[in-house]
């Protein structure tokens, strides 16, 4: 029995707002990055793939310089997949870190 209402909170097992406000921005920040990871994930199968086939094709016809250009392109598409996840990771740790103070 305190006069402070935060203690009868805490030995009451009441949760704040904060609290409720926090815990539901880290359940939406790691679907965020779980579909960032899913989207590289995706990305990566296709695009291997790409590479894998322009590369055979390319092995058997090395006059066409089309191929290069697939290959390029492909790990380009890899590579903002990639950075895409980076930047959301960061985001999402940032804002959790802004709310939690």
């Amino acid at each position: 029995m305190s006069d402070s209402g935060s203690s009868d909170n805490a030995s009451s097992g009441s949760v704040t707002a904060k609290e409720l406000m926090l815990a539901s921005v880290n359940q939406s920040a790691a679907v965020a990055v779980q579909d960032a990871t899913d989207l590289l994930r995706n990305i990566s199968t296709i695009e291997t793939t790409v590479i894998g086939i322009a590369s055979a094709k390319w092995l058997a016809n090395p006059a066409d310089p089309s191929y290069e250009k697939i290959i390029k392109n492909a790990t380009e598409t890899i590579s903002a997949a990639v950075d895409n996840l980076a930047k959301v990771g960061e985001n999402t740790a940032k804002v959790i870190s802004d709310l939690s103070k």
